[in-house]
């Protein structure tokens, strides 16, 4: 009753909230508003995940599109479900707004069940897709998404806003992301993209083993999704096709860094309860990314070899003083391997990589400079297009370790067991996943279902489950917040 009546309480404000969407939508824009692409905004383990990512691929992996010199592929479907003919050219407005626009509504909302029982998200977002092909040779490609977060959500914080020179304070908070929004081009068998994207070169769902190129928004802290987590980044991108393989390469200027919560917001911690200074530390240098990977397709199987110079997505951090803590960035190197190998129902997929130095702490919180290797092993059984069962393992193993680095083992390690399954002509997915991390144990259980009840309505409901008792454990700190969550999207 108490999530229905706040519901109820809000329904005043929705046109308003809508109305303030719309209008900072196209203001928001920036590497400031970086997370996730994708078209499915949910979380769907697995089977949506691969299928996600293969379509993203396949569109950055097309090279010889056939449209007219309006722009207009004569082949399409458009999203308003209308198909076009050599002699019906579209006006300006469906040709440049309504066709390669696709809008989205959702309203979010989930409830910790355990005591003390609360909301803990409580959220309107407006998403805006666009894709339009110009001058018969650049694409633009842009995903924006703008959130309201009401009373009681986690992400809020009270503000302060002036009307008429009369201060008044409210419990409600704006937040936004572009994961992209960049110009693509292509020629014979190259492709060029410019501006705000995400890039994943990894095999793994969950783990980050080749895949750290780009950061994540740990804001939402339970969120198992790496698609919806990465932040866009200001970068170019190459992808070049050969008969001995694909070559892709990236650079970034500006790299971003990982985010987590603010000050205020629910899932905010301090381990030193606000006694301690952070302050950054001067540094001249050149601290631009760059990195390369040729990857070769046997069949249905793959292996891709990747080198990358990187800045750490986290700030490396020593102690000068009790009350002072400053941080640096610090660069690192990766050399690795992924592979894919389809043997009849059955694809086995890895990864590994040597990552020279990665920095820890010591005792007296000083910086200690340490290789690593991880690696990652998977298997995903599918007997039928509607059912997928995996299974996988993950190692970040510490070389060299010795017990004066505090905070990381020196293997940290998850065994990770899921299946997705989809019914009703493909229009219900269920979804489960139960991962356990050690040394320090810990599970977390994740439950989601997405119901597409027409071509505009979607709902979703999610059930996860946090399990720690060790207070060395990444997750302790979680380890209370039991949630149900249902969300419902209206796409137009």
């Amino acid at each position: 009753m108490k999530v229905l009546h706040l519901f109820c309480y809000r329904c005043s404000s929705i046109v308003s909230i809508i109305f303030f969407c719309i209008t900072n939508l196209f203001i928001s824009i920036s590497s400031g508003f970086g997370q996730s692409p994708y078209k499915t905004d949910t979380v769907k383990i697995r089977q949506i995940f691969v299928e996600t990512d293969t379509v993203n691929r396949q569109k950055s992996d097309t090279t010889d599109l056939e449209f007219n010199k309006n722009g207009i592929d004569f082949n399409k479907e458009y999203s308003n479900g209308v198909s076009y003919t050599e002699g019906d050219i579209p006006s300006f407005w469906r040709s440049y707004i309504l066709d390669p626009v696709r809008l989205a509504l959702k309203y979010e909302v989930a409830y910790k069940v355990k005591s003390p029982d609360e909301i803990k998200k409580n959220r309107f977002s407006f998403r805006l897709e666009y894709s339009k092909l110009l001058f018969n040779k650049i694409s633009l490609q842009v995903d924006t998404k703008i959130s309201t977060y009401l009373k009681d959500d986690h992400r809020t914080r009270r503000s302060t806003f002036w009307i008429n020179d009369y201060p008044n304070e409210a419990n409600v908070s704006f937040g936004g992301r572009t994961p992209q929004a960049y110009l693509q081009t292509s020629f014979q068998k190259t492709s060029i993209r410019a501006g705000i994207q995400t890039l994943a070169w990894g095999e793994s769902d969950i783990a980050s083993i080749t895949d750290e190129i780009s950061p994540m928004d740990y804001r939402e802290p339970l969120n198992l999704n790496l698609d919806e987590l990465r932040v866009g980044q200001l970068m170019l991108t190459v992808d070049q096709y050969s008969p001995f393989g694909y070559w892709s390469g990236f650079f970034i200027p500006y790299p971003e860094f990982n985010r987590y919560p603010k000050k205020g917001s629910g899932y905010y911690y301090d381990p030193y309860n606000g006694s301690v200074d952070y302050q950054m530390e001067t540094q001249n240098e050149n601290f631009f990314e760059y990195g390369i990977r040729w990857k070769k397709t046997f069949g249905k199987s793959d292996v891709s070899i990747i080198g990358a110079s990187l800045i750490n997505n986290d700030y490396a951090s020593r102690m000068i003083t009790p009350t002072l803590i400053t941080q640096r960035k610090q660069r690192y190197s990766v050399a690795g391997v992924t592979f894919n190998y389809a043997i009849d129902n059955f694809l086995v997929k890895g990864e590994a990589a040597i990552k020279s130095p990665k920095v820890y702490n010591d005792s007296s919180f000083q910086i200690v400079k340490k290789n690593n290797l991880d690696a990652y092993l998977g298997v995903d059984y599918s007997p039928n297009s509607t059912f997928t069962l995996s299974l996988e393992a993950v190692n970040y193993h510490v070389i060299n370790w010795n017990d004066k680095i505090q905070g990381v083992p020196e293997d940290n390690y998850m065994m990770i067991i899921s299946f997705s399954k989809l019914f009703m002509h493909d229009n219900l997915s269920v979804n489960w996943i139960t991962m356990y991390n050690g040394p320090y144990t810990n599970f977390f259980n994740l439950f989601t279902t997405s119901y597409k009840w027409n071509d505009h309505v979607t709902l979703y409901f999610d059930f996860l489950i946090p399990i720690s008792n060790n207070i060395n454990s990444g997750l302790n700190i979680y380890r209370d917040q039991k949630q149900v969550a249902f969300k419902i999207q209206y796409q137009f």
